[in-house]
């Protein structure tokens, strides 16, 4: 409870406002905010590494269901994934969330470059996921779009990018 500058602890007890007390209060908080996002992003990235979906294929559709120089976010079990279809009609499929921090990935088609690129930190990577620029420094999870009869499947590559 505040009042004139005095506080009162659990007990009711006055409880004078100093300097000392000020600083602690105010560099715990501030730790607080500093550690919480930076533990969050840990978490999240120790955690992405060691989750494994547990599909094995999902079907998008039909060809014509996916327009030329677009892109789409679909769900591969529980993770995001880009499937791009590009100008001269090949698909390429990357993980939809940015191995920085998490963000998500959008097709960007601009100066006669193709490449995705992160929401958040503009973290650029090519066509096969390697990272380009930003603060990503690993690439991106790829997948497979194969064409079957005359639907279109996304399957888990085996390629790896580092």
């Amino acid at each position: 409870m505040i009042s004139e500058g005095r506080t009162y602890n659990e007990s009711g007890f006055k409880m004078t406002w100093t300097r000392r007390v000020f600083l602690q209060e105010t560099t715990g908080g501030w730790l607080a905010l500093v550690l919480a996002p930076s533990g969050y992003a840990l978490i999240r990235r120790w955690l992405g590494r060691t989750i494994e979906s547990k599909t094995d294929v999902v079907d998008l559709g039909s060809e014509e269901d996916f327009k030329v120089r677009s892109s789409r976010t679909v769900l591969f079990g529980d993770e995001k994934v880009v499937v791009a279809r590009l100008t001269d009609g090949r698909f390429h499929a990357v993980s939809g969330v940015c191995t920085h921090l998490g963000c998500s990935i959008r097709l960007e088609q601009s100066g006669g470059r193709t490449e995705f690129a992160c929401n958040c930190h503009d973290s650029r990577f090519d066509l096969d996921g390697v990272n380009l620029s930003g603060p990503a420094t690993s690439p991106l999870r790829t997948f497979n779009v194969v064409l079957h009869g005359r639907a279109l499947r996304l399957f888990r590559s085996t390629r790896t990018n580092g």
